[in-house]
């Protein structure tokens, strides 16, 4: 198989009727562009190209291979294109799980504008407490709470996380006022138990 590269230099070339116009619309050099035409019509075993003083010329065969060429650079051109919108403008589907709390105070009020931000993504949103395998299930993007996050994964600290301790007047008066977090062992506590354990 030819190099694809010859054969869209081949199909500027023929376009721009200069292997000197050729190299200016590729941001290329002179000598790289006819190196790349040699060295297709080496491989090739045949001549494309007529050169002469007056310019340049397709031959019977050359031309035949231009159409084939033009064709390719075309579609090498829209596949470029197709990712650079990609890329601008997020769509498709994203696919995301978060923490049942965190996910219904911050992640679920939050959804109605992102999409209007972005109106051509489809959020797929999974609240649960359940630690989902990323690769496995197809999820694009877990929100966690965690100490330290898996070696296995890209994350960025979104926030840190504060606990607060809280009870009733009435415990407080039964059971004493911890001072610091050390006399929780103490006290009969409740809390939540997934908290750190979504590494």
């Amino acid at each position: 198989m030819q190099d694809l590269n010859d054969m869209v230099t081949f199909a500027r070339v023929v376009e721009a009727s200069s292997f000197t116009e050729a190299a200016r619309r590729m941001g290329a050099s002179k000598s790289r562009v006819s190196k790349g035409i040699a060295r297709l019509e080496k491989a090739l075993g045949v001549r494309l190209l007529n050169r002469s003083t007056r310019g340049l010329s397709l031959t019977e065969i050359g031309a035949a291979f231009y159409e084939h060429c033009v064709r390719i650079a075309d579609e090498a051109a829209q596949a470029e294109e197709l990712v650079s919108q990609l890329q601008s403008e997020p769509r498709g589907v994203l696919k995301v799980t978060a923490p049942v709390a965190f996910g219904r105070l911050h992640v679920a009020p939050a959804v109605a504008d992102y999409l209007t931000l972005y109106p051509r993504v489809r959020l797929d949103l999974t609240i649960t407490d359940r630690v989902v395998d990323l690769v496995s299930e197809g999820y694009d993007l877990a929100i966690r709470i965690a100490r330290e996050p898996s070696l296995h994964h890209v994350a960025r600290e979104l926030a840190p996380v504060r606990r607060v301790v809280c009870a009733t007047p009435d415990y407080f008066e039964r059971f004493g006022t911890p001072t610091s977090p050390r006399d929780l062992t103490n006290h009969n506590c409740r809390h939540y138990t997934h908290f750190g354990s979504q590494g």
